[in-house]
C-alpha cells in the first residue's frame, strides 16, 4: 500500500485538486492524506490532517504517520508561518524514509546561473544581481529600459520596469490590471527609492524586452510539463497568457487573460509559425534535463516563454510548482490526465525507491 500525502501550507489550499487526485487513487493501492507541515508533531512525528474516505467520497480528520511519498504544493512567502513551514519541510527532506514526488527549484538567480551556461543560453535574458540603487542606475546607461524581479517570487508580484528618459527616471508596475507609474526627477531620489526596495527583498535586473502582440498587449506562452509513468517528460499543454493593453506583465494575478495557443499559432504566417514551433520544441526538449542535471529530481515544470517583436523566444521563468489554470482552460480534456499524473509517478517512485539525494525547497 502506497501512503501518499498531499501537502499545502493550509488545508484550505488546493482542496479541489487534491480531492480529484484522491478520487482517482485505487483504494487497494493508495491511502491518500492531506496535511500541512505545521501539523506534524515534532516528538511523536504523527500528523494531524485528513484521510480520504472512498466510500463517503470525502476527507475525514485523522492522525497518521508521515506519508512515505509526499506531493509538496506549499507556496511560501516571507511571513513567519511560511518560514516555520520551510524549516519543517527541510527536515522532512532529510529523512531517509520519505520520498518527495518532486523537489522545488531554488531561487531565480541559481536557476539563471545554470541556464545561462547551458546550451539554452541564447534563450536566456542577460541577468545581473541588483545589489544597490547605484548599481541599477549604472546598468541603465547600457540597458536604457530594464525589469527588476524579486529573486524569490511568483505571480508577477514585485516586478517593476525602470526607464531612463533624459535626467528623469520612470518606474512602473502592473497593479491589478492597471499600469502605475512613478516619475523621479533626480538620480539621488531614484537611488533612495531603489535602496528602500532592495532592503526588503533581493532583486534581479534584466533588459526590458518588448514582449507584446501587434495590439500592444503583453503576452507569453505558458507550457506545463510533467513526467509520465516511464519517467519521460511530456508536454501536457500550452496556452497564452495576455496582460492588459500597454502593460508590463501577462500574469493572471495582475489582470491577465487566457487564450488558446492554437489561436495564437494560427494567427502567424506559415514560416513564422514553423520557426516558433521549432524553437519551442528545442527549448522544451532540453530544459528539464538541464535543470535535473544541476538540481534534484523534478516531477513537473511550468515554463513561461516570451516572444519578442523579431520572433525571438526567451525563457522568462521556470516554476517547479506550476498552476494548471492556463492548461485546463485551453485544454479541458487534459484535466483527467493531470489528476492521474501525480498518482502514476508516485507509483513509479514506490517501485524504484531511489537513493536519497540532496533536496531543495
Amino acid at each position: 500500500m502506497i501512503s501518499f500525502g498531499m501537502m499545502s501550507l493550509s488545508l484550505k489550499s488546493e482542496l479541489t485538486y487534491f480531492t480529484e487526485i484522491a478520487r482517482r487513487a485505487n483504494p487497494n493501492e493508495f491511502t491518500c492524506f492531506r496535511f500541512s507541515p505545521a501539523t506534524i508533531h515534532p516528538v511523536t512525528q504523527l500528523v494531524s490532517g485528513e484521510k480520504f474516505d472512498h466510500m463517503k467520497d470525502c476527507w475525514l480528520k485523522a492522525e497518521f504517520k508521515i506519508p512515505t511519498i509526499v506531493y509538496d504544493r506549499c507556496f511560501y512567502t516571507n511571513d513567519p508561518a511560511s518560514k516555520q513551514a520551510m524549516a519543517i519541510v527541510k527536515w522532512l527532506k532529510n529523512k531517509g524514509d520519505i520520498t518527495f514526488l518532486g523537489n522545488g527549484l531554488p531561487n531565480k538567480w541559481a536557476i539563471y546561473e545554470v541556464l545561462s551556461k547551458s546550451s539554452l543560453s541564447p534563450y536566456i535574458p542577460k541577468t545581473i544581481l541588483a545589489g544597490s540603487g547605484k548599481d541599477v542606475i549604472a546598468q541603465l546607461e547600457e540597458m536604457k529600459n530594464a525589469v527588476l524581479k524579486p529573486i524569490f517570487g511568483s505571480g508577477g508580484a514585485g516586478i517593476y520596469k525602470i526607464e531612463k528618459s533624459g535626467r528623469e527616471f520612470e518606474i512602473s508596475a502592473d497593479l491589478g490590471g492597471r499600469l502605475s507609474t512613478k516619475t523621479f526627477h533626480s538620480t539621488s531620489e531614484t537611488v533612495d527609492w531603489l535602496d528602500n526596495l532592495f532592503s526588503k527583498k533581493e532583486y534581479l535586473m534584466q533588459p526590458y524586452i518588448q514582449l507584446s502582440d501587434s495590439q500592444h498587449y503583453p503576452f507569453d506562452i505558458r507550457v506545463l510539463l510533467q513526467k509520465d509513468n516511464e519517467e519521460k517528460w511530456i508536454v501536457r499543454g500550452k496556452g497564452i497568457r495576455r496582460g492588459s493593453k500597454d502593460g508590463i506583465l501577462s500574469n493572471l494575478s495582475t489582470g491577465g487573460e487566457i487564450l488558446p495557443f492554437e489561436e495564437y499559432a494560427n494567427s502567424l504566417n506559415i514560416r513564422t509559425k514553423r520557426f516558433i514551433l521549432h524553437e519551442l520544441e528545442e527549448i522544451l526538449s532540453k530544459l528539464p534535463g538541464i535543470l535535473e542535471a544541476s538540481f534534484p529530481r523534478l516531477f513537473e515544470l511550468g515554463v513561461d516563454i516570451g516572444v519578442s517583436k523579431d520572433h525571438a523566444l526567451w525563457v522568462l521563468d521556470t516554476n517547479s510548482k506550476p498552476g494548471r489554470k492556463v492548461i485546463t482552460s485551453t485544454n479541458p480534456d487534459q484535466k483527467e490526465v493531470l489528476y492521474k499524473a501525480p498518482l502514476e509517478y508516485a507509483r513509479v517512485l514506490s517501485e524504484i525507491l531511489p537513493e536519497r539525494e540532496e533536496q531543495h525547497l
